[in-house]
């Protein structure tokens, strides 16, 4: 059996081909349009050899990796545009630094994830830095709905049970808010992909998550926290006012100039509009 792959998502342009022969697996690896490296790995036996290859390929198609066929030529690498780079880091940067993303959900720490991002992006320059700040302000924004300030009100007001029907305190702290959607920027770009399109997405099995613990303030001083770490900022707000000057069509995540798209829901009227979220939820919160 032979089977090649390739990855160009992102900045990736790599290729990743397995061959199998009995007992004996060979891998071939590196840059697209390189020779690459090779390794050779020998098994008790040829079922076993299969099964660990079924592996392998399962994951690096999970990473990104899809399949060629032999002899098929590989597309040329599309550059990407500024703004879809400066995505990247950003999602890239909350993904790697998160070391626990492949864990049990239990064994996550807020302060943990944001130390380590806070040393991984000092290691940038300052316009990474400006370029994360930016893509944190504008991704909070799109957080700024009301299905998202509903999903805050389900997770954690206080709620009560009358004639069958659950009802939310429905008090909404505008700083509240703000933590509640760092905290969910730090679950990463596929979950805020999901969740933009659908709040329903917190219990379709793929995620879990401590919903005692949801709020993330510090990554809004994040990256001048990682500036400060090698440089004299005097201010504390060097990038976070240079996005301001470079990038003033951004709107920050307090500005008075937000507009939510409706007015959010509260009370019973969340039970009724999301029933299965709201059932899940509440019985978490009352075993707890």
């Amino acid at each position: 059996m032979k089977k090649y792959f390739i990855n160009q998502d992102g900045v990736s342009n790599k290729f990743w081909n397995v061959e199998i022969d009995d007992k004996t697996q060979k891998i071939t690896f590196g840059k697209i349009n390189t020779q690459g490296r090779e390794t050779i790995k020998f098994f008790e036996t040829a079922e076993e050899c299969e099964n660990e290859t079924e592996k392998l390929i399962s994951s690096k198609i999970k990473k990104g990796y899809v399949e060629i066929k032999e002899g098929e030529n590989i597309p040329e690498k599309i550059a990407l545009t500024d703004e879809e780079s400066e995505e990247l880091f950003f999602w890239s940067s909350i993904k790697k630094s998160n070391r626990h993303r492949n864990s049990h959900w239990s064994e996550y720490d807020i302060d943990e994830h944001l130390e380590n991002l806070t040393e991984l992006l000092s290691k940038s320059g300052k316009q990474k830095l400006i370029q994360f700040e930016k893509q944190l302000q504008e991704n909070l924004n799109k957080l700024y709905t009301a299905e998202i300030a509903e999903l805050s009100l389900i997770l954690e007001c206080d709620f009560k049970e009358e004639n069958g029907q659950i009802v939310f305190d429905d008090y909404l702290s505008e700083d509240g808010f703000i933590y509640f959607r760092c905290w969910l920027l730090l679950q990463g770009k596929e979950f805020f992909d999901e969740i933009t399109k659908d709040i329903n997405a917190f219990i379709n099995g793929k995620y879990g998550f401590n919903i005692a613990d949801t709020w993330a303030e510090g990554l809004l001083y994040i990256a001048d926290e990682a500036y400060s770490i090698n440089h004299d900022n005097e201010d504390d707000s060097e990038i976070s006012d240079a996005v301001a000057e470079l990038s003033p069509e951004v709107i920050h995540f307090d500005s008075p100039e937000r507009i939510m798209n409706r007015e959010p829901k509260g009370g019973g009227e969340l039970q009724k509009m999301y029933p299965k979220l709201v059932e899940e939820i509440t019985n978490l919160k009352t075993e707890k």
